[in-house]
């Protein structure tokens, strides 16, 4: 169930995997690992809004689960607001912008946790199999 949003967390990984280089082989007064990073959080935010708008606009048009999804939105603008952060640091050349990752990491791995388990889990339980059906082909026509 939700196939495409769970798969689409792989390419969301690859891009973390490569800010996590990063900021493990930091090396101060570098600009280049700066650029890398700025690169890699715009990535990520148009990955993310991508991802979430996946959800958005298949669950998030069920009414019995709609709910799930706001919820979800609470955690994309923190998201949001880190990556921006990290982004305008970056221009900066600030250690505050690997330093935010940090705080990142813990929600971004937090929640793509919760999408694959309690988000399915919760969807199920609240829908029927028609219902869960509906959904999965309005992701279909979202690809």
């Amino acid at each position: 169930m939700l196939k495409p949003i769970i798969e689409h967390q792989k390419d969301l990984n690859e891009i973390y995997k490569k800010m996590d280089f990063l900021r493990e082989n930091f090396i101060p007064g570098q600009n280049a690992f700066f650029e890398e990073l700025l690169d890699l959080a715009k990535e990520m935010r148009d990955e993310l809004e991508y991802h979430f708008n996946l959800q958005i606009h298949s669950v998030g048009t069920n009414p019995k689960v709609e709910h799930l999804v706001k919820e979800n939105m609470l955690v994309r603008d923190m998201l949001f607001r880190m990556l921006d952060f990290m982004i305008v640091k970056s221009q900066e050349n600030s250690m505050d912008a690997f330093l935010k990752f940090d705080d990142f990491e813990e929600i971004f791995r937090a929640y793509l946790k919760k999408e694959k388990g309690l988000f399915i889990q919760n969807i199920r339980a609240e829908l029927n199999e028609s219902e869960i059906e509906e959904i999965e082909e309005k992701l279909k026509t979202l690809l």
